[in-house]
């Protein structure tokens, strides 16, 4: 991507780790869960290596520290609590998985700085690799503290679900949504169709679920014990977006379903703003109207920015007409405004930059979607999908691929640097980040993937990961 305005300077990205840290050992272990869910609280499944979940921790360069039971992950210092003003924290990596293919596909973090995570498991079938003794399918939802201890997981086996995704509750409840396109799931509350939502207790527990629509692609947790989704319904005449916010019980504050749009339009990405207002972005093919105002042009495509107020009514709308492209990430500022991570092929111009090229972006607006700032976003895998989050200082940070991006809130960039992997004895284990969060006090939370043994042959793993970035 090329950017055809302004000159930056780089600082140093003071959050991050020196990669040599990051450079962790681990053990092993894991577990293959009842296929209508286990919950182990407090500490990792145990069991022959292989099978089923396998959160493990690593230790960081020596002289190592003292481990917890049972768990592997490195214990906080003597009198020191993780988390504690004046205590930094230390950064930990947990390994996921077994012999499938394993990948972290959603995180989100809570009040208390707890983590939720979903990762999917699937067979290692493919042209290239036969199948391998103890491998599964299935998803794992798991809760780690901000320390990387877990505090409990939930494993449902042989299930085949589509892009689940979750939230957390300020309270410590956990969303998970997801798609089940070729049967009905079962989460502990009979079947969940379609676009899917569930709430699970801070402790695992399911309370409700709900279907959220023919597809499912985006969830957000308000403060209160509630939840919104974006999803998808099909028409006869094309697709129609819809948004929906569930309460605590999971009745409907509101729902609406949009006027049809066009197929390719990818109105995916959402967030809740500390106003309370709904955030959604991405790419609109033709035209939508929304609340008697139209965006788009028929025949066209761009990208688009609504705001919706507390009720569902429309706020505010901002849109990029003839923009090729699709938003994958987007997160609320304080002052009502957002920051959009996504992929470009053309040209985009925001907040007097030109971005051109095949590439990814991130891009900043203000309230009311005043342009404010946008960069190319480094990527060092394709496909990959572009994240992004923010920091209690308003620091943006992006991951694409394994290439990790930093930028002060006005825009310039503060680093750029490729993510080391974690445990890898081999050597060379290429690594992808999914999605990240923010955990106040400890630093940036990454969930993604990362191979072993991918150089050596055709009998490479894949396995899930979860880390912490610590300042």
């Amino acid at each position: 991507m090329h950017r055809e305005s302004g000159v930056h300077t780089r600082r140093p990205w003071t959050w991050l780790v020196p990669a040599t840290l990051l450079t962790l050992g681990t053990g092993c272990g894991g577990a293959e869960g009842d296929p209508s869910g286990t919950t182990s609280q407090a500490e990792a499944p145990s069991g022959e290596s292989g099978s089923g979940t396998n959160p493990v921790a690593s230790t960081p360069s020596e002289p190592p520290p003292a481990l917890q039971p049972e768990t592997g992950v490195p214990a906080p210092e003597a009198g020191a609590e993780v988390g504690s003003e004046g205590t930094q924290a230390r950064p930990w990596f947990l390994r996921l998985g077994g012999p499938q293919d394993d990948i972290g596909t959603g995180l989100a973090v809570d009040g208390a700085g707890d983590i939720s995570l979903v990762w999917l498991s699937t067979p290692r079938e493919d042209e290239e690799r036969e199948a391998v003794p103890g491998q599964r399918r299935g998803l794992t939802l798991a809760k780690y503290g901000p320390d990387g201890v877990p505090r409990w997981v939930r494993d449902f086996s042989r299930m085949r679900v589509a892009s689940p995704r979750v939230a957390a509750a300020p309270s410590g409840d956990v969303f998970l949504a997801g798609n089940a396109f070729l049967y009905p799931l079962d989460f502990g509350l009979g079947e969940a169709n379609d676009g899917f939502l569930v709430k699970f207790s801070g402790e695992g527990q399911p309370l409700w679920q709900r279907r959220a629509g023919q597809k499912v692609y985006g969830v957000a947790a308000d403060g209160e014990g509630g939840v919104l989704v974006t999803a998808e319904e099909w028409t006869p005449e094309g697709p129609v977006p819809v948004l929906a916010h569930h309460d605590a019980q999971g009745a409907f504050l509101w729902t609406r379903q949009l006027d049809r749009v066009d197929e390719g339009t990818r109105l995916h990405a959402l967030a809740l703003a500390p106003s309370g207002r709904t955030l959604l972005a991405g790419r609109l093919v033709g035209t939508l109207t929304v609340d008697g105002r139209t965006f788009g042009s028929a025949g066209g495509q761009g990208l688009l920015l609504l705001a919706f107020e507390r009720d569902g009514r429309l706020a505010w709308g901002k849109e990029l007409r003839g923009v090729e492209g699709h938003v994958t990430g987007l997160r609320p500022e304080r002052d009502g405004g957002a920051v959009l991570v996504g992929e470009l092929r053309g040209s985009l111009s925001w907040g007097g930059t030109r971005l051109s090229g095949a590439e990814a972006f991130v891009l900043a607006a203000g309230p009311e979607g005043a342009e404010r700032w946008a960069q190319p976003l480094a990527c060092d895998a394709k496909p990959a999908v572009p994240s992004v989050a923010l920091d209690d200082a308003g620091q943006v940070v992006a991951i694409c691929g394994g290439t990790l991006s930093a930028y002060a809130p006005e825009g310039s960039q503060r680093d750029q640097r490729t993510l080391p992997p974690g445990e890898c004895p081999e050597g060379d284990c290429p690594v992808a980040g999914t999605t990240l969060d923010f955990i106040p006090g400890q630093g940036f939370t990454l969930a993604g993937y990362q191979r072993h043994g991918a150089r050596a042959g055709n009998a490479w793993d894949q396995e899930a990961f979860l880390r912490l970035l610590a300042p």
